[in-house]
């Protein structure tokens, strides 16, 4: 086995996951011949029949499944490794990643600004996504830091509760339907909402669930500024973080009173439980402490 290599075990992994030899030979960029090279010295080395061929795809045998998932033990080993070290380079360097949802870009600027002042050394690479792409850099451990307004669900991670973001109705400045009444009573006006993909949209689907609401007319806008902009334009009405209101200029709407609303959730920091944190990226999840109040939630 010493002359097993990493290349040997990249090639035989992408074998098995593309299906043939010849796919893998495309994902991969090199000629089907230097595949099926990459695969006879695998097979020689190992002393054992690894795959087998199945009307033009291929099939794991006892052994090629051993060797396949070593292979995948071994490649998630080196990104740690290789993740490890990034993360070292960017403490020697003070620097840090911080991925955040599109409800917290409007919060964290003015909380990153005396941070940045108070340390003109460290360089933050800021990434703003809904919680469907930041939850994949998130999976991908791609960033230090991560915020989201609702807990990821996955096991190696921490979060930290450190404040609150309140959820509310609002509508354009001149609407006259129903108001101090329930979601329900407006559940047949036009509803301006997030895509899937965002925490909000998320929570409101939910509610809407638990209390047998069926908004019969939606329509989905994939930023938090055009929604604003649209209910201020007389086009419906929307649930907006308060985060989002608060840190926009912008007049022509009213909040709605609606029973159960706002409704109140946490804004949490986010770290991989085997990623290497920065003296950096644990120096600004201290400065948000001064900002809220940090509750580990686990």
């Amino acid at each position: 086995m010493n002359a097993l290599t990493f290349r040997l075990l990249e090639v035989f992994k992408q074998i098995v996951e593309s299906g043939s030899i010849t796919a893998a030979s495309v994902a991969l960029q090199l000629s089907q011949p230097t595949v099926s090279l990459q695969l006879k010295k695998l097979t020689e080395i190992c002393g054992v029949t690894l795959l087998e061929t199945h009307q033009g795809t291929v099939r794991l045998t006892d052994a090629g499944n051993a060797v396949y998932q070593c292979a995948n033990d071994i490649m998630r080993s080196k990104l740690n490794l290789s993740t490890h070290i990034e993360s070292l380079k960017a403490q020697h360097h003070g620097g840090f990643k911080l991925a955040v949802v599109t409800t917290a870009k409007y919060l964290i600027p003015p909380i990153l600004k005396p941070f940045c002042i108070e340390n003109p050394d460290i360089n933050v690479q800021l990434k703003v996504g809904n919680t469907e792409q930041i939850s994949q850099r998130l999976q991908d451990n791609k960033d230090d830091l991560y915020i989201f307004s609702e807990v990821p669900t996955m096991q190696n991670i921490i979060a930290t509760a450190f404040m609150e973001n309140h959820l509310t109705v609002i509508a354009p400045q001149e609407y006259s339907g129903p108001n101090h009444c329930h979601l329900k009573d407006l559940q047949h006006q036009k509803f301006l909402v997030r895509e899937p993909g965002s925490a909000t949209h998320q929570v409101l689907v939910k509610y809407c669930q638990q209390h047998q609401i069926k908004l019969s007319n939606i329509m989905l806008i994939e930023s938090n500024e055009a929604i604003h902009l649209a209910v201020a334009s007389g086009l419906g009405i929307a649930v907006l973080s308060q985060h989002t209101l608060n840190q926009s200029a912008m007049g022509g709407i009213k909040e709605l009173n609606v029973v159960d609303f706002p409704i109140i959730n946490q804004l949490y920091t986010v770290t991989l439980k085997n990623r290497q944190q920065s003296v950096s990226s644990d120096k600004f999840k201290y400065h948000l402490g001064n900002h809220g109040r940090l509750t580990s939630v686990y």
